[in-house]
């Protein structure tokens, strides 16, 4: 085989792939049909709020907990989780007697501080952990709709899940609005819809909640990557937790629009990501023997992503190839035809069926004024964000797994 025909048939290859996951969101998003929550309302709850240096950001999101849930009268403990030492949010939280731990020192990822708050917990207020019906975690910057706790129906039997999240308010033109959509669809349509027909659905890192055994073997020995989210699905689903998909109610996610605050965190995001592809090899073995299919689609969702520079190199693989054939016509040159065709019909049919998939979550959402028609602008300013992330992850391969000191 020439140089030419491997090349073309390494990148046929690589294009299936995502053809396939595109194939699957599609089919899923095409019959999404809409179900009323079922379930019931838990008695007692235990509320998490992680936050690394962000002031009295998380007083708004304290005060609507303690609100929603006093309106159902269900029994609520609040932990404010501080990362590192904050003293303007240290001072806040005392002000409002909201209680707090403080981990010492910050980092290296948000999965070493829960599991810092759940050591703690243990060994000063264990009641909190093995009386709640469920631990719940929330971002700082998150905002709950009236009526959360009233809404909040969870199955029978269920251990583990992910509500849906949504914008505050009218996402800035750029990334913000494609990563606004990207959530939309994964939260409201890709995790329903893989729910309904039994495949797994991914933590997403806030508004999620957990039964204590859960919450130990999940989130709370999910600090060996910075990418903690997708590290606890793994885990739980290694163990048979199924995570399941509400339908509501939704919490609110406060968006960046400045594309290098939304950058940093990726960059750490990638970096997680490519440390699971070993510290997660067990559990993805473990789902796979029990249902290969699950596998599939689970590694498609964590690896072949993020999905902006997946799509931007079968965009450069269907061009190439397309060139390529047209110089290999000219010179007459029929060797490596084949290798060639399948790299240009592959990468083109993955494009293809990402725009129907899109297309299909996109009729499912509508175009509220929370989620704004995406122009190529914004995709572009997407797509920047993200190689600025990629090359963030290069830069610094430490920032991936080790604790900096504080400053």
């Amino acid at each position: 085989m020439d140089p030419m025909s491997g090349v073309f048939l390494a990148l046929a290859a690589a294009s299936l792939p995502p053809a396939l996951d595109a194939l699957g969101r599609w089919g899923r998003a095409g019959s999404f049909r809409t179900r009323p929550a079922a379930g019931r309302r838990p008695r007692r709850v235990l509320a998490l709020i992680p936050a690394r240096a962000e002031g009295a950001r998380m007083l708004p999101l304290c005060r609507d907990l303690g609100r929603e849930a006093a309106a159902v009268e269900i029994h609520l403990d609040l932990r404010v989780v501080l990362d590192g030492a904050d003293p303007a949010a240290e001072t806040a939280l005392v002000g409002e007697a909201i209680p707090f731990l403080v981990k010492r020192p910050a980092g290296p990822s948000k999965g070493k501080a829960l599991a810092f708050a759940t050591e703690t917990l243990l060994g000063s207020e264990p009641e909190l952990l093995t009386a709640a019906d469920f631990v719940m975690v929330f971002d700082a910057d998150m905002r709950l709709e009236e009526g959360f706790f009233s809404n909040l129906l969870v199955p029978e039997g269920t251990e583990a899940f992910q509500l849906p999240v949504r914008p505050a308010g009218v996402p800035a033109p750029g990334p913000a609005r494609v990563e606004a959509l990207s959530l939309a669809i994964a939260t409201r349509v890709e995790d329903l819809a893989r729910d309904a027909e039994g495949l797994p659905v991914r933590l997403r890192g806030k508004a999620m909640g957990f039964s204590p055994r859960a919450w130990r073997d999940g989130p709370a020995a999910a600090h060996r990557t910075t990418a903690e989210d997708s590290e606890a699905t793994l885990r739980l689903l290694g163990r048979g937790v199924r995570i399941r998909a509400l339908p509501s109610p939704a919490a609110f996610d406060e968006a960046s629009g400045d594309e290098g605050a939304m950058a940093r965190p990726r960059a750490r995001w990638l970096g997680g990501h490519l440390k699971l592809l070993a510290a997660g090899a067990a559990d993805l073995v473990r789902i796979a023997l029990d249902s290969p299919r699950a596998a599939l689609v689970l590694a498609a969702d964590l690896w072949i992503r993020p999905r902006a520079l997946v799509l931007a190199g079968l965009l450069l693989v269907a061009v190439a190839s397309d060139a390529t054939l047209v110089g290999l016509a000219l010179r007459r040159q029929t060797g490596a035809v084949l290798p060639v065709l399948f790299a240009s019909v592959l990468s083109k049919a993955a494009l293809v069926f990402e725009f129907l998939a899109a297309g299909a979550a996109r009729d499912v959402l509508g175009t509220p004024p929370e989620l704004p028609p995406v122009s190529p602008r914004d995709l572009g300013a997407y797509l920047r964000m993200w190689l600025r992330a990629a090359f963030g992850t290069i830069r610094s391969p430490g920032a991936w797994h080790r604790a900096r000191p504080e400053a």
